[in-house]
């Protein structure tokens, strides 16, 4: 690619007839200014594509860690409802030999104790239905956050193509300075410049 400290160096041998020298040299600096414009532009959008690229794998990372953290949260969940269950079990059993030993004991009191017995199983039954409930809502909880995490990360655009598509189907009209005897107006497509 030619560039403009090229176009400003370069020099023509003269002819007769031949171009004005003056003319020659003004459209060569407007040249060599319009290609200097361009390069700055393309170094700007290069950046502009680094920053991007960069924050694209910040989101991936913290996906990833998003994931380790639903993951560990099942397997603390999958942990409090066994737990819960074993509780349970456990309570249960209890209630049921103390039953078994009072009744035993005494016929005359074994309704009343095993009416208290029930009551106990039932007060531990809604507890473990009340954890069981926690842990479905905590799940559905991070399920959501995570959702609507890689939605914001998919919803991200990928590059600066979409506005330089939309840049490059509309034209740009540049009015070159002429001589007074002249007038000119280049039409120079965007898409050319890029």
């Amino acid at each position: 690619m030619i560039t403009a400290m090229e176009i400003n160096t370069k020099r023509f041998e003269q002819a007769k007839p031949g171009y004005k020298p003056e003319e020659v040299d003004e459209f060569l600096n407007q040249l060599a200014d319009q290609i200097s414009k361009m390069t700055k532009e393309k170094e700007d959008t290069e950046k502009k594509i680094e920053v991007l690229v960069e924050s694209i794998r910040r989101y991936k990372a913290d996906e990833e860690a998003l994931k380790d953290a639903m993951i560990g949260a099942q397997k603390q969940a999958r942990a409090v409802m066994e737990e819960a269950r074993g509780k349970a079990d456990a309570i249960i059993s209890e209630a049921q030999q103390k039953a078994e030993q009072i009744i035993s004991a005494a016929n005359v009191k074994a309704d009343e104790i095993i009416g208290s017995t029930a009551v106990r199983a039932q007060k531990e039954q809604e507890t473990l239905e009340r954890m069981q409930t926690a842990v479905t809502e905590f799940k559905s909880n991070l399920l959501s956050m995570y959702k609507s995490h890689l939605e914001l990360i998919t919803s991200l655009p990928e590059s600066d193509t979409e506005e330089q598509e939309e840049t490059s189907e509309e034209q740009v009209t540049v009015s070159a300075p002429v001589p007074e005897d002249m007038e000119a107006t280049r039409v120079i497509d965007t898409a050319s410049m890029q």
